[in-house]
């Protein structure tokens, strides 16, 4: 396989990833507004309103290839702000470090990825 078709698989597996989230988060738009709200972040309802439209939009973009370098730079502006947001490893247990621990981990993994698609786009 040659290093375009490597980019594509890589834009349509991550893009499609984000799309189904961004599906998904909107039955969670609520639970997802209260966490933002819970933060301090500023109109939380509307916020959550946009990262899931972040989530959605740029996930579709990168996966049909419409301005990837925009989509990746979107996502990866999305992955850095959620986990500065929802997941740094705080909480009131142990467990609820541990689990913000793993999605920094993923995040980190998620935002790697993104980085390397956009150096991919660039060229």
């Amino acid at each position: 396989m040659n290093a375009e078709a490597l980019i594509w698989a890589a834009r349509i597996v991550m893009g499609g990833a984000f799309l189904i989230i961004g599906i998904r988060n909107i039955r969670n738009h609520a639970m997802i507004a209260g966490l933002l709200r819970s933060r301090g972040i500023p109109l939380p309802a509307l916020s959550a309103a946009a990262g899931i439209a972040m989530q959605g939009g740029f996930g579709a973009m990168l996966m049909t290839g419409l301005c990837p370098v925009v989509a990746v730079s979107g996502l990866a502006v999305f992955v850095v702000s959620a986990t500065v947001v929802a997941h740094l490893p705080v909480g009131s247990t142990d467990a609820q470090r541990q689990e913000n621990i793993t999605a920094c981990l993923i995040n980190t993994t998620m935002l790697g990825g993104l980085l390397a698609l956009a150096a991919a786009g660039i060229r």
